[in-house]
């Protein structure tokens, strides 16, 4: 993360941002009830925990959307029996789950984009993911 010429705050883009938003989760706050508590969490944190699910959901919804077409073009395949049910059963199990993590992730970027409106540091602090 950095600012730009104006100071503005400007999100720091990821080559892996769904890895990076899995590595920066345990980093985030927890209330007694088991929610995310985002008043306690680190503005910075939130920034680049919008920043990595904001790129996630981009990639998500591009690479659903080439699984689509990948489908539509071996459609004739799928009707002569050549790929097994079990294979597109599997690709429409993986196809539910991505939609489910894009869905997860645009919660996850809009709270954290609402927790962070008025948060512009006069320099960025970037605080490392976790290691597996």
């Amino acid at each position: 993360m950095s600012n730009d010429s104006n100071g503005s705050f400007v999100d720091a883009s990821s080559d892996r941002p769904l890895r990076d938003l899995l590595l920066l989760m345990p980093l985030l706050a927890v209330s007694d009830r088991g929610d995310l508590d985002y008043d306690a969490s680190n503005p910075g944190l939130l920034k680049q925990v919008a920043a990595n699910a904001d790129l996630s959901m981009r990639t998500l919804h591009r690479g659903t959307a080439a699984i689509g077409r990948l489908l539509v073009a071996v459609s004739p395949e799928i009707g002569t029996g050549e790929f097994s049910a079990d294979a597109m059963e599997s690709v429409g199990w993986l196809l539910a789950e991505i939609g489910d993590l894009a869905a997860t992730a645009q919660c996850l970027s809009v709270a954290c984009h609402r927790y962070t409106a008025d948060y512009a540091p006069e320099t960025a602090k970037y605080i490392s993911p976790v290691r597996p």
